[in-house]
């Protein structure tokens, strides 16, 4: 059942992922544009000697296996860990955020595909939210039920700090 659920996202995905350069305003250097684009443009944004064991397009993929997968319900965080090979990460989502550098964080723009995107500590009872980009306004994410496939625009709006690159300060 869990590869079925993973196989019918990754069609899904790939159905919705048609590429389009656009210019858009607010991304940075480097960034096409390219809606659904590979990781690999997101695993460049992070400082130098910094990586992650997994890749951006690795960890989108593993994210995209779980789809349909009930766990980590209220655990946003141990699910994006996990997706990039980490074993643990800041204590809370938003800390992902307030504790990076301020020249990783976008507040505009499209999250290109394996970004992260984060909400405050005024939601999530307060730790915030956190979840993978798929870079066409979407984003795979575990807040209670099933790992699923959410639109980042209208996700608490209010709340939304942005998108990083993947970096976890710990």
């Amino acid at each position: 059942m869990k590869l079925l659920a993973g196989l019918v996202a990754l069609f899904a995905i790939a159905g919705a992922g048609t590429a389009t350069q656009a210019a858009i305003a607010g991304q940075p250097a480097g960034w096409t544009g390219e809606v659904g684009s590979v990781g690999t443009q997101v695993d460049a944004m992070l400082p130098g000697g910094y990586s992650n064991p997994r890749s951006a397009e690795q960890a989108v993929a593993w994210a995209l296996s779980q789809v349909g997968v009930v766990r980590d319900a209220g655990f946003c965080l141990r699910f994006v860990d996990l997706a990039y090979g980490r074993s643990s990460g800041p204590g809370s989502a938003y800390l992902v955020w307030t504790g990076s550098p301020a020249a990783l964080h976008h507040t505009s723009g499209m999250p290109p595909r394996g970004a992260l995107v984060v909400w405050s500590s005024a939601i999530g009872r307060g730790h915030g939210h956190i979840a993978i980009s798929l870079g066409d306004g979407r984003m795979v994410s575990t807040t209670s039920g099933a790992v699923s496939i959410l639109q980042i625009q209208g996700f608490s709006d209010s709340a939304y700090y942005g998108w990083m690159p993947p970096y976890f300060y710990v």
